[in-house]
């Protein structure tokens, strides 16, 4: 990584108020971004292979595990939540000596999004960047903002955002039930709510919607999609990102919306290879192709 060494655990300031983050591993950074009602805990299956060649360090967007408290005022978008991810790498910069360099963005569903993003607005500090289903790729018919609409109302939200990752875990491991209870004991949790229905409604935000722009990200990008996922769809969205990303390498799953957590050695054997092509930690091996490669169909 750089001189200084990340504290295994800690918070980094942004304009949002203090991100928790857990680190572990050495090497070069690679930053794991969970998605919309998700926290860090997510990616509990992948963190420790991840780890055998980088510093990951995991985060919880504002609002969510961690990172709970937010500032007098503010409020958490998914356009917030691409600044906030500006100020958590210049937080890492300062934690490490002021020496960084480039790192490995891996991001789910909205954290895709702030990714991509990030890719785009500062390519100097990306090496290569993973997508989870990543948002903003979506093309909003009448039924799907009368959906986000919903989703973005804490009363519906409330009733509605059990069944919704009910039906997008389609494979159960103890990853991905334990992420299934954590959303459903949000609905005892007015302050979680309110972040979870505020970030649904602004994927409606124009700011959101990156199918103008995508074409222009130049560092290596890897696709990962669950063909069964049916908020973030492989056959609309998953498809549109691939044909507007066409440097992207795809690798698609048999899972729903969150494959690293319901299909995780089969990610990695997508994930891993392809960092160690295009982003190698410094004394990695040569070859360490996982079951599926780089262009998978798992």
């Amino acid at each position: 990584m750089a001189e200084g060494t990340l504290p295994a655990a800690g918070e980094l300031m942004t304009a949002l108020g203090p991100v928790g983050y857990t680190a572990a591993g050495r090497g070069p950074v690679a930053v794991l971004l969970h998605g919309n009602p998700g926290d860090a805990r997510d990616w509990d299956a992948v963190v420790d292979v991840l780890a055998e060649r980088r510093t990951v360090v995991r985060l919880d967007w504002p609002g969510y595990g961690r990172s709970s408290h937010l500032d007098d005022g503010a409020t958490v978008d998914a356009p917030g939540l691409a600044r906030v991810l500006d100020d958590v790498l210049d937080g890492i910069g300062r934690a490490v000596g002021g020496r960084l360099g480039q790192v490995v963005l891996i991001g789910h569903s909205v954290g895709g999004y702030t990714a991509a993003y990030q890719a785009l607005a500062r390519p100097d500090r990306v090496a290569a960047v993973v997508l989870v289903a990543p948002g903003g790729f979506t093309r909003f018919t009448w039924l799907t903002r009368t959906f986000v609409r919903t989703m973005g109302s804490v009363g519906p939200a409330r009733l509605l955002a059990g069944p919704l990752a009910s039906a997008y875990t389609v494979r159960r491991t103890p990853t991905s039930r334990a992420a299934l209870r954590r959303v459903r004991s949000m609905r005892g949790n007015p302050d979680r709510l309110t972040v979870h229905s505020a970030v649904w409604r602004s994927f409606l935000d124009p700011a959101h919607d990156l199918r103008h722009i995508a074409s222009t990200i130049t560092v290596p990008v890897l696709l990962t999609w669950g063909r069964l996922d049916p908020v973030v769809p492989w056959r609309s969205a998953g498809r549109r990102a691939a044909r507007l990303l066409p440097r992207a390498q795809v690798a698609r799953f048999w899972s729903g919306h969150l494959p690293h957590a319901e299909v995780p050695q089969r990610w990695l054997g997508a994930v891993v290879p392809f960092l160690d092509a295009v982003a190698p930690p410094p004394c990695a091996e040569a070859s360490a192709p996982g079951p599926d490669g780089a262009n998978a169909d798992g």
